[in-house]
This record gives C-alpha cells, sequence and structure tokens, in this order.
C-alpha cells in the first residue's frame, strides 16, 4: 500500500500526539501507584523498609519513562525537520517542542546520570 507524503504527514500529525500523552499517562500512573505504596505501607505501621526494592524498580521505571519522553521530543523535533524538508507540514501553530525545551531535556538526563 503506497501513501502520499500529505496523507503519510496527516497521520503522523496524528499519532505523534497520542505517543507523547501516552507517555504522560505512564509516568501519572506510576506516580499514584508509587504514592498508593507508600501510603499503603504507612498505613499499616509496617517497617520503613518493607517494599523498598519494589519502590527503587518503579523509581527506576519512571526514570526510563523520563527519559523516553526526552527521546520523543527529539523524534518530535526530527520529524517536524523533515516534514519542512519535503515541505509537507510547517509549524504555523507552534504546537512543537522549542530548542529550549530539547535543551533543557537534555541538561536534565545530563544532571541525572
Amino acid at each position: 500500500m503506497t501513501m502520499t507524503i500529505a496523507n503519510a504527514a496527516a497521520r503522523i500529525a496524528r499519532n505523534l500526539p497520542e505517543a507523547e500523552q501516552s507517555l504522560d499517562a505512564a509516568l501519572l500512573a506510576s506516580t499514584r501507584l508509587m504514592e498508593s505504596m507508600l501510603l499503603a505501607r504507612q498505613a499499616e505501621g509496617l517497617a520503613v523498609y518493607t517494599g523498598q526494592s519494589a519502590l527503587l524498580r518503579l523509581a527506576r521505571t519512571q526514570r526510563t519513562l523520563l527519559t523516553g519522553q526526552s527521546d520523543m521530543l527529539r523524534v518530535h523535533r526530527e520529524l517536524l525537520g523533515i516534514g519542512r524538508e519535503v515541505k509537507a507540514i510547517d509549524d504555523e501553530d507552534g504546537t512543537c517542542p522549542s530548542e529550549a525545551v530539547r535543551d533543557a531535556s537534555v541538561e536534565t538526563l545530563r544532571l541525572s546520570a
């Protein structure tokens, strides 16, 4: 099945925000899970180390999701460049991440390493 550049650009424009938002949703869900885990530990008066390894793994998962978000911003910027190059799109509405956002993501990753 062949697809025109215009059709491909429209499809990517629909799919990209969904992919970006799914990473936010995963982060929110994992944050709610962590809160529930900590509240359960406090509510039952369990030792502070109970479930610590699970909390550490969850925190590692959250860091991975944040790294994935930064990569997704890079994908978005690269697709924007390709779209402009092939004259399929422009970013008149300003919905694409700015260079400042990308640079902040890189700095955040550098600090967390």
